[in-house]
Parts: structure tokens; C-alpha cells; sequence
């Protein structure tokens, strides 16, 4: 329950309608807000138009406090030097790198809810705890916004038949 809904939070469910980047950075961030133990929100780069890129990592509050050290020895194995022993498995999961790919951002939003707010799922339990997840909702911000805004624009008063 301490975690918000899509529905909550922006206004509609999932998949009723299209989920625009403004909408879905503001749910990003509450759900980032609703589990801070378990949540690290970083903003990598700002899109041409000005809106942030950022990626949500979720795991364990263990994992998420040892982020430093996880990420250090990750580093360490990449460079071919040897670990410290506290690097984890790490699942990037990279959303709607094209403007017209709508559904891969609701879905990028209900993946990080469902891991968040999961009671009694053994299989969200053990990802968070065996593993880091890296959820990016959306490559391609300024994409969305333009065909979200040509989609509402074509939209008429009734549907058409």
C-alpha cells in the first residue's frame, strides 16, 4: 500500500491511455520517493528538448546501501583487476527507444511497481535480493511527446468507426 499507483498518481490505469513522458517521469519520481531503502533515481543526461533521462535501480535495502561498493567491484571486473567480492548481477532493462513505441514505457513503469510493491512473490523477492535491477522507462522522450501530442491532436470528439 505505501507504494503509489500508476492510477494514483497520474490518473488512469495502465494501458487505457498513453502515458506521456511528463507523466511518466512524475511517477518515476514518486516511486523513488515511496521506497527510498530500495530505490535510487539517477539522471543521466538531459533529451534535446530538455527533458531528463533517467534510470531507476531497485533491489533489496542491503543491496541499495551497498551500491558504492557493488559498483567499485564492477568496475574492478571490467578493468580486468580483481573483484572485492560485493558485485552482483546487474538487469538493465532499457524501454521505448523510438517515439512511436508507447507500450514499452507503461510497461517499464508496472515492472518497477510490481518489484516495489510485491507481497508474498518469492520471485520479486529473490530478484531484489540476488540482483540489481536498472529499469530506463524511456530512451526517447522527446519521440513520445511528439507522437502523444499527434495522437491527442488526431483524436476526435467521437472515435471513429
Amino acid at each position: 500500500p505505501a507504494i503509489p499507483t500508476l492510477t494514483a498518481t497520474i490518473g488512469h490505469t495502465p494501458g487505457a491511455r498513453i502515458t506521456s513522458p511528463d507523466e511518466a517521469d512524475r511517477y518515476v519520481r514518486a516511486l523513488a520517493e515511496a521506497a527510498p531503502t530500495r530505490t535510487r533515481l539517477v539522471r543521466y543526461a538531459t533529451s534535446w528538448e530538455g527533458r531528463p533521462l533517467h534510470y531507476l535501480v531497485i533491489s533489496s535495502p542491503a543491496n541499495i546501501a551497498q551500491l558504492p561498493a557493488i559498483k567499485a567491484d564492477l568496475a574492478n571486473i571490467a578493468a580486468g583487476r580483481p573483484g572485492n567480492g560485493a558485485a552482483l548481477p546487474v538487469t538493465w532493462l532499457a524501454y521505448s527507444v523510438h517515439g512511436n513505441e508507447i507500450s514499452g514505457t507503461d510497461a517499464a513503469l508496472m515492472t518497477a511497481y510490481h518489484l516495489l510493491a510485491a507481497t508474498g512473490d518469492a520471485q520479486a523477492a529473490r530478484i531484489l535480493e540476488r540482483t540489481i535491477v536498472v529499469i530506463d522507462p524511456m530512451q526517447n522522450p522527446d519521440g513520445l511527446a511528439r507522437f502523444v501530442n499527434n495522437f491527442l491532436a488526431s483524436t476526435g470528439i467521437v472515435p471513429a468507426a
